[in-house]
């Protein structure tokens, strides 16, 4: 009697774990060769609808075409401004390192087109005097000419400049017109624009 019930309950296992592995797919038809059945449309036959094991259900649907690429705008390089040597020369009084009330005035002016221009990278500054004195002395003077507009231009621009070279005059470039007149004050006013200096400006590469 206790051999019957083990062989029993040993029948039931086995009828519930084959049930469970066709319950995935019993909703379609098979034929005698354990095939899906399909219908003259080509479409399976089954008793109810297919879960996603069931091996007549239909393709999954193709996937979303990829975006398309959106085209990065180029921005073009910034130019850099056109100003004039005029616009970006200083002038000084002789003998005087101190700005004018025009070279203030110049200087708001660069420094405006600095801070607004992107496409300026570098600032030199050049120092210059007139044919008057020893050329050490004239170096000395041109030194800190180019100096006073530094300290200018670096105290409201957003560029730190640099000094460039320093040509202080002297004897090695003659003007003939202003040595030739006789009277000092004329020969000082005669070479008022050499007592200058100079703004540069380097554009990015």
């Amino acid at each position: 009697m206790r051999t019957l019930l083990l062989a029993s309950v040993s029948l039931l296992s086995m009828s519930v774990a084959t049930s469970a592995i066709a319950a995935s797919s019993e909703d379609a038809a098979y034929n005698s060769a354990n095939k899906p059945v399909y219908d003259s449309n080509g479409e399976c036959v089954r008793t109810q609808w297919n879960e996603a094991t069931d091996p007549c259900a239909p393709p999954p649907p193709p996937p979303a075409p990829a975006p398309k690429p959106v085209p990065v705008a180029v921005e073009p390089a910034p130019v850099l401004p056109t100003i004039s040597q005029e616009q970006r020369t200083v002038y000084f009084e002789f003998n005087n390192t101190n700005l004018t009330e025009d070279g203030v005035l110049k200087l708001d002016q660069l420094v405006n087109v600095i801070n607004h221009s992107t496409a300026i990278m570098e600032v030199s500054i050049h120092g210059f005097t007139d044919q008057i004195g020893t050329n050490s002395y004239n170096e000395e003077l041109a030194h800190k000419r180019a100096q006073t507009v530094k300290e200018y231009l670096d105290q409201h621009s957003r560029i730190t400049s640099i000094e460039g070279d320093i040509r202080g005059l002297g004897k090695s470039e003659t003007d003939g017109r202003c040595l030739t007149m006789k009277k000092r004050i004329e020969k000082i006013t005669c070479m008022a624009p050499q007592r200058r200096v100079e703004v540069e400006f380097k554009a990015q590469d």
